[in-house]
């Protein structure tokens, strides 16, 4: 008979796994397998040990497995019952780092391996991420969860709210207390004459925090295994009077405080959007943002490559008749996705982790460009062959939009085998092999249908190559590599085929440049059709905006400080000297290409900062270090950006390099940057907190490609590769600036003498590779505008910086017979006049033979969205798992559907084409 009792007490056994951390993924892979097999044991033998979470993740069922194969079936009959809980994720991933896409897939594949174990947690299990993006209630929602329970991030002082995401999607929000998912991993070790007095002080400080007379004590911390006297600390619980306490589930917590809430009409408090605070219950962290910054590089570009670049053309491939990488996808995927849990991607590890994200992100690399040269290549050889004398480019555009600007390409012309004995045939290797005399160049570009096509030859250089054969040893081939530049524009999910003239004399002029003019490349400047760039004598820009006759002063200078703190949070030391370009020295500028379609400068500097920090960590050394900067600047015709790349040898230790940039107003009052699946709006500056903080709130920021601040009527626009933080300086002289954070140079996983948190984030390890010493590739770019850009733009501006269209060469021999014509779109997305729609994703379904499309609007306003595929036969909505939702009307090839506000669709068609 069960006693009547007022508070409900659900003990979590439970265990946070960090799969690498203060030790390497092999080191705690040690522990996990004592760990679970210790846990199977006991459920075998202890009764009153019901439950088990192991942390809402499912990568630690591979990894125990590959120790213990001979486990599988006990493990499975466990997670069946529901006593050994896993999911609903495959990592538990930092949120802010890695895009809204991954995420998905993230949650995709541990619903997938936890189902296909026998059942996965319904819990939106969120305990240790470094914040929250705005968009995670809708995300959860598109998986039918609907809860989130999390720790950091957010510092209201009650267990249970309503959160409500960036279009409005509202999930119950249960909040961990300010231990976090730890606040009672101690009690079954207080003493016998202490544990019941203990125990009793945690439930009530619960119970004052609980509307809905639930309350749930966390039994686990970082990678221990269930005590032994947890049981019977659970019983000395329960026979307290007005408690009843079990070994319960995150679900069943869940459940009780929904059903409380709804039995008694609680209205709980409402949160909204993303959250980034709460400094005074927990720590935020927010210096992982730019620990270790190669790690972030790495994974958008990884990211970038799968997403934008791989999948739609492997898709495209697979709709012509090629097989679909299915398998090959997988694995690049799952390997991207290790490196996703937020003590890797955060760059807050010891460095023997870091150096294996590092290969696994090289390994994602291998894969993906390997898959996707087999695409392109796919492709190229379903396009009839160019006549004699020239090359096919097929210039292909991933977006479902359509592609205007420059395109940049390289093309290795063949001119002699390096191994002359051999017998060449064309059937002998993968590629099309076709010699042309040593010298040669591109002479004319012509798009067949309209006629020249303006291009622009920016180096050449001789390359060896090796020519892949799959019967034979690869050939080595000596190659003329031209990187040329020509404008076109490609339709949309498809490609454009140009002719290139080959030949040995260079045209006659140079091509022309088009209705807009020429880019002019002299001494110091770049001038286009909309903008001026002169550099200053100590390196910075001055840039004219031709649109609005704005000149922005001191664009792109460096900015160098002290940082004794550690891979968690940046902290100042109390003396510091603060080196800009105004202390540059060495300043020379040469010319890299002078036009007509581009004009590109190099400015090479040095800085001269201190070492190091002194030894008592108040101040850096007296001693100073040269640190030189190669920075080449890029303006193109036609187009409003200033590109960048940035080259600097770091040579010092416990500092932080950032780049600014005006943005021409006299206030800025909040920023605009992207994040998962939207567009978020902060303000330029945090208010003020009251009361005592264990970490002092700070005003940098994250962005994923773009950032844009400004006020109504003038502004900038910074584009970014892998630097995911940046900051709105006020600045009283010459006005409010953006500052993008280069590195953060530490030399420490966690410190306990920060100004800028209190104690302890983790272990007190030396972390010297988290100094970033040697030489880094750095890619942004600044954009001058007026009036503040739309949505639709922002997400345009960034697409075009981190995924341009590629291009591949078919020569013109050895291909397959042709089936596609010189211009062909595969699938276009429209939206009504002034709406927005963003691709997230196109590919080929998980499971099925069709085309999976998944789109957000990231403005408020809804709109009407229209996508037409050739060859659609039926079109649905689905859920985030691919899984159909409901049917829609197919009219024309087409289908046509409301997007709301701030939504994420996905979208799924059949088509007659496909395979």
């Amino acid at each position: 008979m069960t006693k009547p009792a007022t508070i409900q007490v659900h003990v979590i056994s439970h265990t946070h796994w960090d799969r690498e951390w203060y030790l390497t993924r092999e080191e705690y892979r040690l522990r996990l397998v004592d760990l679970i097999d210790g846990v199977l044991d006991r459920m075998d033998s202890e009764e009153g040990f019901r439950y088990f979470h192991l942390d809402g993740q499912t990568i630690v069922l591979r990894d125990y497995l590959e120790i213990r194969p001979d486990q599988d079936a006990r493990l499975r009959r466990r997670i069946g019952e529901g006593r050994l809980l896993v999911g609903p994720w495959y990592v538990m991933p930092d949120m802010f780092l890695v895009s809204g896409e991954a995420l998905v897939r993230n949650l995709a594949l541990g619903h997938r391996i936890a189902e296909s174990f026998g059942a996965v947690m319904r819990a939106g299990y969120l305990p240790d991420p470094f914040g929250h993006v705005a968009q995670m209630p809708q995300i959860l929602a598109g998986f039918s969860l609907d809860n989130a329970i999390l720790w950091r991030g957010f510092g209201g002082p009650r267990a249970e709210y309503w959160w409500e995401g960036h279009d409005g999607t509202s999930t119950l929000l249960l909040h961990l207390p300010r231990e976090g998912y730890c606040n009672a991993f101690r009690l079954p070790l207080a003493a016998d004459d202490t544990r019941t007095s203990a125990a009793a002080e945690v439930v009530a400080r619960e119970v004052s925090r609980t509307s809905a007379s639930s309350v749930l004590l966390m039994a686990g911390v970082d990678h221990v295994e269930p005590h032994p006297a947890l049981v019977r600390l659970v019983e000395e619980i329960d026979a307290r009077p007005g408690l009843s306490a079990s070994i319960s589930t995150l679900p069943a917590y869940v459940d009780s405080v929904r059903a409380a809430v709804v039995a008694k009409g609680i209205a709980l408090e409402v949160v909204q959007g993303e959250l980034r605070g709460g400094e005074e219950y927990a720590y935020l962290l927010p210096g992982v943002l730019s620990a270790r910054t190669c790690l972030k590089q790495a994974n958008v570009r990884a990211q970038v490559l799968l997403e934008k670049t791989l999948e739609p053309l492997a898709l495209f491939a697979w709709l012509c008749g090629d097989a679909h990488p299915q398998g090959l996808l997988d694995h690049a995927w799952r390997t991207l996705l290790e490196n996703h849990p937020h003590d890797s991607i955060c760059g807050c590890s010891v460095d023997a982790v870091h150096d294996e994200n590092e290969t696994r992100f090289a390994r994602v690399f291998q894969v993906a460009e390997g898959l996707t040269e087999r695409a392109l290549r796919a492709l190229a050889n379903r396009v009839a062959a160019p006549r004699e004398g020239s090359i096919r480019l097929l210039a292909v555009n991933p977006d479902v939009h359509p592609y205007s600007g420059l395109i940049d390409a390289v093309i290795d012309l063949p001119v002699e085998s390096a191994d002359p004995s051999r017998r060449l045939t064309p059937d002998l290797f993968e590629m099309p092999l076709d010699f042309f005399p040593r010298g040669s160049s591109i002479c004319a570009l012509t798009d067949p249908e309209e006629g020249p096509v303006p291009f622009q030859v920016l180096r050449r250089e001789t390359a060896l190559r090796q020519w892949m054969s799959r019967v034979d040893v690869p050939l080595g081939v000596h190659v003329d590599r031209l990187h040329i530049v020509f404008a076109a524009v490609l339709p949309a999910a498809g490609f454009l085929a140009c002719d290139a003239a080959v030949g040995t004399a260079e045209p006659a002029a140079g091509p022309a440049a088009g209705p807009a003019g020429r880019v002019s490349v002299e001494g110091r400047s770049i001038e286009s059709d909309l903008l001026r760039v002169d550099v200053n004598d100590d390196g910075t820009l001055s840039v004219l905006d031709k649109r609005s006759g704005r000149v922005y002063g001191r664009v792109a200078e460096m900015e160098n400080v002290g940082d004794v703190g550690d891979e968690y949070n940046f902290s100042p030391p109390g003396l510091d000297r603060r080196v800009t370009s105004r202390d540059a020295r060495d300043v020379t500028v040469s010319i890299v290409t002078a036009g007509p379609l581009r004009g590109a400068l190099r400015v090479e500097s040095t800085i001269e900062i201190p070492r190091q920090a002194t030894n008592d960590r108040k101040s850096r050394s007296a001693e100073t270090i040269s640190v030189p900067l190669v920075l080449e600047v890029e303006v193109d015709l036609g187009s409003p950006v200033v590109a960048f790349r940035l080259r600097v040898d770091n040579r010092a230790c416990d500092h932080r390099l950032r780049v600014l940039f005006p943005t021409g107003a006299e206030a800025v009052r909040e920023s605009r940057a992207d994040s998962a699946f939207g567009l978020i709006t902060r303000p330029a500056q945090k208010p003020a907190c009251e009361g005592p903080m264990v970490e002092s709130p700070v005003n940098t920021a994250p962005l994923q490609s773009f950032v844009d601040a400004g006020d109504a009527a003038v502004g900038t626009t910074l584009l970014s590769e892998g630097l995911m933080e940046y900051e709105v300086l006020p600045s009283p002289d010459s006005g409010p600036r953006l500052a993008l954070t280069l590195l953060r140079s530490v030399g420490w996983l966690s410190r306990d003498d920060l100004v800028t948190r209190r104690g302890h984030a983790g272990p007190g390890y030396e972390t010297p590779g988290a100094q970033g010493l040697g030489v880094h590739d750095f890619r942004f770019a600044f954009v001058p505008r007026a009036a503040p850009p739309t949505e639709n733009t922002l997400f345009c501006l960034g697409r075009a910086f981190l995924a341009p269209p590629r291009v591949v060469v078919h020569a013109g021999s050895g291909a397959v017979a042709p089936s596609l014509g010189l211009r062909q779109s595969f699938l276009s997305v429209e939206c009504a006049s002034g709406g927005a729609v963003v691709m997230s994703a196109l590919k080929k379904a998980d499971d099925r033979d069709s085309v999976v499309l998944r789109v957000f609007n990231p403005a408020a306003t809804p709109t009407t969205v229209r996508i037409h595929q050739p060859s659609l036969i039926e079109a649905y909505r689905t859920d985030l798992r691919e899984q159909r939702r409901e049917k829609l009307r197919v009219a024309d090839r087409a289908v046509a559907f409301s997007l709301g506000g701030r939504k994420i669709e996905t979208l799924e068609g059949s088509t007659s084409g496909a395979g």
